[in-house]
C-alpha cells in the first residue's frame, strides 16, 4: 500500500503535514524511494486488553540518494493512543554531515518531541561554527515558545547536538496550536537547512570517511540494542515484530 493511500496522509493524523513536507522535499532533491519489504511498508494490528481492543497502524517509507543518501525512512504509527512520526536521515559517509533526527510522539497523556542535526562524531569534528549559530538561532526562536524538556542523561545526550529541540507537552488545545505553528515552522527551517548543508557539503578525506562510517555504526548499534521506543512497539505490535522492524529496517546497518 502506498503511504499517499494511508491515513498517514489525512488530516485525522497528527503529524500529516510534517511528512508529506518531509517526502515532497526529497522527492525534490531527486531522492529515489526504496522499496520497503510488504510486513513492514504497512501493517494493521489489535492491541489492548479483551475489554478494551484498538487497532493501530504502522507505515514504513523511505529513499535513497545515488551520491547524497544512503536511507531516509519514515516510520508513521496511529491508534487511539499513540500518534508517532520517527525520521531519520542516514547521510552518505563520503560526506562530514550529521544525521538528521525526527522523533514527534503522541503518547496517552502527553507529546514528547525530539529534533536534531544528529552527530556521528564529535560535535568539534563535524559542526562548524556557523552551522552551531545557525542551529542554536533556531533552536533560541523554537524554545522561545516551546517549553524545554528536563536534561537527557549523558548515555543518551552524546548523540545529540547543541542544536536539539526537546519538548514536552501536556495532550491539551493549547499544545496543538503549538505543535501546528511553531514546531512545524521550526520543523521546516531544521530540514531545509539540513538539506542546503547535505547537499553542498564536499567530500571528506578518506581517513575521515572511515570515522564517519565508525561513528554511524556505532550510533544505529545503540539504537538497535536500546531504542527507547521499543516498549511502545512491542506493546502495540508484539515483541517478535518489534525486534525485526528495529533490526532489519530502523536501524540496520
Amino acid at each position: 500500500m502506498l503511504i499517499k493511500d494511508t491515513i498517514f496522509y489525512r488530516p485525522e493524523w497528527k503529524w500529516h503535514n510534517f511528512l508529506k513536507y518531509l517526502i515532497n522535499n526529497l522527492y525534490e532533491c531527486n531522492c529515489s524511494e526504496k522499496i520497503i519489504p510488504s510486513e513492514y511498508s504497512y501493517k494493521n494490528s489489535i492491541y489492548g486488553s479483551k475489554k478494551s481492543k484498538k487497532n493501530v497502524n504502522l507505515s514504513t517509507w523511505g529513499v535513497t540518494h545515488k551520491k547524497r543518501i544512503q536511507f531516509a525512512r519514515a516510520v508513521c504509527i496511529n491508534s487511539p493512543n499513540y500518534s508517532v512520526l520517527n525520521f531519520l536521515v542516514i547521510p552518505n559517509t563520503i560526506y562530514n554531515v550529521p544525521f538528521f533526527g525526527v522523533d514527534f510522539v503522541s503518547l496517552p497523556n502527553s507529546h514528547l518531541l525530539v529534533l536534531d542535526f544528529q552527530p556521528s562524531l564529535k560535535i568539534e569534528k563535524q559542526y562548524s561554527n556557523k552551522l552551531l549559530e545557525q542551529l542554536l538561532k533556531l533552536k533560541t526562536r523554537c524554545h522561545s515558545s516551546l517549553p524545554l524538556a528536563e536534561t537527557m542523561s549523558s548515555d543518551v545526550a552524546r548523540f545529540f547536538s547543541p542544536g536539539l529541540i526537546w519538548s514536552k507537552l501536556p495532550k491539551e488545545e493549547s499544545s496543538d496550536i503549538l505543535i501546528a505553528n511553531q514546531l512545524y515552522n521550526s520543523f521546516t527551517e531544521y530540514f531545509s537547512l539540513y538539506l542546503k548543508i547535505l547537499f553542498e557539503s564536499q567530500k571528506a578525506s578518506l581517513d575521515l570517511q572511515k570515522e564517519l562510517i565508525n561513528g554511524q555504526n556505532n550510533y544505529l548499534k545503540y539504537r538497535r540494542e536500546k531504542d527507547p521506543a521499543r516498549p511502545m512497539l512491542s506493546s502495540l505490535f508484539g515483541k517478535e515484530f518489534t525486534e525485526s522492524l528495529i533490526k532489519e529496517v530502523l536501524f540496520a546497518t
